[in-house]
């Protein structure tokens, strides 16, 4: 009997093949519906490349086992490392990109004194003028409210000379003595740019600067001798900036400064916001701005004060402190959007007027310290709480000789002033009163 030799029809082969292929797609996709690894779609592939060689029949050499596994390339999702170290991926256009934040500084406060201008003028110094041993001890003038100066920084206008060459003096020159005045009274900073800084050119500025600097005593105002016109000053933990300008100069002063630019900078809103940016990159947390501004009898805050004091704000000033006008002008908070794009507030004091002075007109004796407390939150809004206090320059006739003394004008005064001189500093506390009604600044008690 003869026998056939076992064997696979061709329309079975063709069936099974199909089955084969149609169940290794189901598995291929139920992988991929679950989401599995790369390793279980390569899996189901080996599957397909194993049937599939069994079709080759019983005589067909089995292929080698590298030829059976195709190499599959996983990319694998990067980790949170190496997303720090490149480009964050884009966001969706329909999600939002968050800003990037910036890290909060601590919570900032200082306290500051500033007065107007001290003028230590030829009368005053012939008060005090010794003739026997030719000095000239101005203390006395202001011992009286040298209690009222005791902030974190306390700073005053200087708008004259000193003279340490010789013993000349006159009403734009003071003796070198007038620097253990201010030094005693308690200020640290004295800000020289005025409009009489570089009267005697850089010798006379330098002649000045030496002086306070003697007394420990830093000058911001001209750049000349280690003063400048902008630095900063580490004050509890932070640093404040100071930057001093004039827009007034005498003709003196205009031809020194034109003869020699680097000695001063005039005010600009160009080099101011200079000034103020790297003040801010140094880490400045407060920027204060000193301007000896306006017209010396000005009774007004002018326009052209208030948008200078607007674009000062904008560009990043917290504190702008007026001088020049002999009077107390008002003072006031203002609110407006930085460069930056940013809610601020700013202190605007527009004349502190004058703290000493020989002239005996009704605003010209009577003055006020301000204090200011200055609060930063750390994400650069900026508080102030604001008080004064009330200054009045008596002068009197003392065994024949003619004496100064500051006061403060609303304590009560000296047992030895007369009833017409009491008239007198009440009205100039009433002046000061009526110029800061409507500010946000409270008498001291």
């Amino acid at each position: 009997m003869k026998h056939h030799k076992p064997g696979w029809s061709l329309g079975t082969l063709l069936t099974l093949l199909l089955t084969v292929t149609v169940t290794a797609g189901c598995l291929f996709m139920f992988s991929r519906m679950r989401g599995e690894s790369a390793d279980a779609q390569m899996d189901a592939q080996r599957v397909i490349g194993l049937m599939s060689s069994a079709f080759q029949g019983p005589t067909a050499a089995p292929a080698a086992q590298q030829n059976q596994v195709r190499t599959v390339k996983v990319t694998l999702a990067p980790t949170a490392v190496a997303l720090a170290a490149d480009t964050p991926a884009p966001a969706p256009a329909d999600t939002p990109v968050p800003a990037k934040p910036t890290a909060a500084l601590p919570p900032y406060t200082f306290s500051l004194t500033a007065g107007g201008l001290l003028s230590f003028q030829s009368d005053i110094t012939d008060s005090v003028y010794s003739k026997t041993d030719k000095t000239a001890d101005y203390r006395s003038v202001l011992s009286q409210i040298s209690g009222k100066v005791y902030a974190d920084l306390n700073l005053v206008t200087l708008p004259q000379l000193i003279n340490s060459s010789d013993r000349k003096y006159g009403d734009a020159i003071a003796l070198s003595e007038a620097a253990d005045a201010v030094r005693a009274l308690g200020m640290d900073q004295v800000i020289l740019g005025s409009e009489h800084i570089l009267d005697q050119g850089a010798p006379g500025a330098a002649d000045t600067v030496s002086a306070l600097t003697a007394r420990g005593l830093t000058c911001t105002g001209v750049n000349v001798s280690g003063a400048v016109q902008r630095r900063l000053i580490p004050l509890n933990g932070g640093e404040v900036a100071l930057l001093s300008y004039t827009d007034a100069l005498t003709a003196k002063s205009k031809n020194a400064q034109k003869g020699n630019a680097g000695l001063l900078q005039p005010f600009s809103l160009d080099a101011a916001r200079a000034d103020i940016r790297w003040a801010r990159s140094q880490g400045a947390r407060c920027v204060i701005v000193c301007l000896y501004w306006g017209k010396a009898d000005g009774a007004d805050v002018t326009s052209a004060q208030r948008k200078t004091a607007q674009a000062l704000a904008q560009m990043g000033a917290d504190i702008i402190l007026g001088t020049r006008p002999s009077r107390v002008l008002p003072m006031e908070v203002i609110s407006v959007t930085g460069e930056d794009g940013k809610a601020r507030d700013a202190f605007v004091a527009y004349s502190l007027g004058t703290l000493l002075t020989e002239s005996r007109e009704g605003f010209d004796i009577s003055g006020a310290l301000l204090h200011l407390t200055v609060s930063s939150d750390g994400q650069g809004r900026t508080q102030f709480q604001a008080e004064y206090t009330p200054t009045y320059i008596w002068r009197q006739n003392l065994n024949g000789a003619t004496q100064y003394r500051v006061l403060c004008s609303a304590d009560p005064a000296p047992a030895e002033m007369s009833g017409q001189q009491k008239e007198v500093m009440q009205r100039a506390l009433t002046r000061v009163q009526t110029a800061l009604k409507n500010s946000p600044v409270a008498q001291r008690p």
